[in-house]
């Protein structure tokens, strides 16, 4: 008898929150395969790597109705590693997302806390990685298309959709006494939805995103090794990002531009430019079976070293669904360097090194479960 009393306290404790919340939501998503580089800094490399389709984490939403069509909202959620248990993003608790605020039905979305900029929330979907995760991100992620970072201090207002039509402003304090703007985050975006064709484009730039109090915080994939040498520590770093998706039966098409720049690269007055041309198909042979590919073509421009950086890459995927909420995958990715004394780069921050010639080729295994 004592021990049923306790039970029931014991639940009404727990559930008394989530009913003044007025709805909460405990989700989360298990990915974990074995991966084959075939040269990473010059040797042939495996690994368990978990959340490359997407990234492991577990996270709580909710919302309260607060009345007249206004909802407080929140989201906190955790990134995680499988095969360790260790947190992820920086060994952050909620280093994927943690934010609250208010939406309203006709006024829009405004959010305070560590969220993504309008580049991921606009202009993901119309990439190959936005679809099937990070290995076919543009070479480095180094346009962030794949939310190799996430931005702390961060306001962002969502507007409400009108015509499929929805806007997107972006700000980050950089906290830095006296000088409003020093290491802050500004940012836009916009995007169309509408029966099957969806176009999306953002827009962020970060000042001083190497510096360890930027509000650009890095997860630990990004910004060292491989492309990313030809940065250095920039003084801004400005990413654009546009493209779009058409389905049709059961194929889509995709398509993305981006260019991404780092002003002060490597010495003062310099600046790196890099510009990535996608194009990849998605097709469901069966309702459980999903083929993709795609191709990227990226050119930089470094203008302290006079390198011109070329790199093509070809993305492969093949998917199938055990139930609605587990699936099993593999991909294999190739990535070409075109320029003589410049090395292949799939991914270093993952692959754990870039190639020590010019070619690269990564393939996966795994399997994903949500929940």
């Amino acid at each position: 008898m004592k021990k049923s009393l306790l039970a029931l306290a014991v639940t009404g404790a727990f559930a008394a929150p989530a009913f003044a919340q007025n709805s909460v939501t405990l989700y989360g998503i298990i990915d974990a395969g074995l991966t084959y580089v075939n040269n990473a800094g010059g040797h042939a490399k495996w690994a368990m790597q978990s959340g490359i389709l997407q990234g492991s984490r577990w996270g709580l939403k909710g919302s309260e109705d607060l009345g007249g069509g206004t909802k407080a909202i929140f989201q906190l959620e955790n990134g995680f590693n499988v095969f360790n248990g260790n947190l992820g993003q920086g060994n952050r608790e909620f280093g994927r997302q943690a934010y609250v605020g208010l939406t309203n039905e006709r006024f829009g979305t405004v959010t305070l806390g560590r969220q993504y900029d309008p580049v991921v929330d606009n202009a993901q979907a119309t990439t190959f990685n936005g679809q099937w995760g990070a290995y076919f991100s543009h070479p480095g992620d180094i346009d962030n298309t794949d939310n190799g970072f996430r931005v702390n201090n961060a306001v962002k207002y969502v507007s409400p959709r009108f015509a499929g039509v929805q806007g997107e402003l972006f700000y980050a304090f950089g906290g830095v006494a006296g000088q409003f703007g020093a290491q802050s985050t500004i940012g836009a975006g916009l995007n169309y939805s509408g029966g099957p064709l969806y176009i999306g484009a953002g827009y962020f730039l970060a000042k001083n995103p190497g510096l360890a109090s930027s509000t650009v915080a890095t997860d630990g994939n990004i910004g060292s090794g491989g492309i990313w040498n030809f940065v250095g520590t920039p003084s801004n770093m400005q990413s654009i990002s546009g493209g779009a998706t058409y389905t049709f039966g059961p194929a889509t098409l995709g398509a993305n531009i981006s260019d991404v720049r780092f002003n002060d690269a490597l010495t003062p007055g310099s600046t790196t430019r890099f510009d990535s041309y996608e194009l990849w198909g998605n097709y469901s042979l069966t309702p459980a079976t999903t083929l993709g590919g795609g191709y990227t073509y990226t050119t930089g421009k470094v203008d302290a070293t006079g390198t011109k950086p070329k790199y093509g890459q070809v993305n492969l995927m093949a998917d199938y669904r055990l139930s609605k909420r587990t699936d099993v995958y593999a991909m294999g990715v190739w990535n070409h360097s075109m320029k003589a004394g410049v090395n292949a780069d799939i991914y270093a921050g993952l692959t754990g090194a870039a190639s020590t010639t010019s070619n690269q080729v990564v393939g996966r295994v795994g399997i994903r479960h949500k929940f």
